[in-house]
């Protein structure tokens, strides 16, 4: 399980506070079906219409796969997430939004593909068919991009998603240090430290990364207790290592 770490930054913020963050927001999704091409726009466009057969412009639909299909929005800066909401469709095919896992990706680093190098949590899994569902997500879990993904093959229909959260800040300028942390992975691709010790625990050394200025990178060795402090160095990345666990560093 990945943990993260907060550095003076109290999250318990009350869902009455949250806004409606998704609409219109950038969004992707695994596959699109001839001859339609639903597009997964439909999802955060306002049209809350769930009689899907009426008009090739409402709701989103993937097409089947090898692959579970997945529907995404990016919310474009980092939000507490208090709840999730899914419209489906309504007019047939209650099947085709079900066995699903609402996911809450954070971003490790600034990248180009919106699920690399990124710690996932689940916010709600949902196994009946579903026309409407309100998810909420547990206290404290954050992130930039929510995913919608079936368990299994199937079409995903998807009418309308709203994400209900509070702004934390953009990636490049949270002005508070979290961690992305990878248990059983170490940091590749970097040979210049800012210093070691022998520390407690992969936490005590993320909590001495923090405080030290250009740290980055948090890399524990579980079977020496030492702890490696890195700068950020363009192209590392973090490779798998079970006698390790690492913390990247905002």
């Amino acid at each position: 399980m990945f943990f993260i770490l907060w550095i003076f930054f109290c999250f318990l913020v009350a869902e009455s506070d949250t806004l409606e963050v998704a609409r219109n927001k950038p969004t992707k999704q695994s596959s699109y079906t001839d001859p339609f091409y639903r597009l997964s726009k439909n999802g955060v466009d306002g049209d809350y219409s769930q009689w899907m057969t009426s008009s090739a412009e409402f709701c989103s639909e993937t097409n089947v796969g090898n692959e579970p299909s997945w529907w995404a929005v990016d919310l474009g800066a980092i939000y507490y997430i208090s709840n999730v909401v899914i419209f489906g469709r309504s007019d047939c095919c209650a099947e085709r939004l079900s066995n699903f896992i609402i996911e809450v990706i954070r971003p490790c680093r600034n990248n180009t593909d919106w699920f690399e190098d990124s710690v996932i949590e689940v916010c709600y899994f949902q196994q009946a068919p579903t026309t409407f569902l309100n998810a909420s997500c547990r206290k404290g879990i954050f992130g930039q991009y929510v995913r919608i993904r079936l368990s299994s093959p199937n079409y995903l229909n998807l009418c309308e998603v709203e994400v209900h959260g509070t702004f934390i800040g953009f990636l490049q300028t949270v002005t508070f240090p979290y961690a992305c942390g990878f248990r059983g992975y170490s940091y590749n691709g970097h040979n210049e430290t800012l210093g070691s010790a022998i520390v407690y625990s992969d936490i005590h050394c993320t909590y001495i990364c923090s405080y030290t200025k250009e740290c980055h990178v948090a890399d524990f060795n579980k079977k020496t207790s030492f702890c490696t402090l890195m700068k950020k160095k363009t192209g590392s990345n973090v490779v798998a290592k079970s006698d390790h666990n690492v913390f990247l560093v905002h």
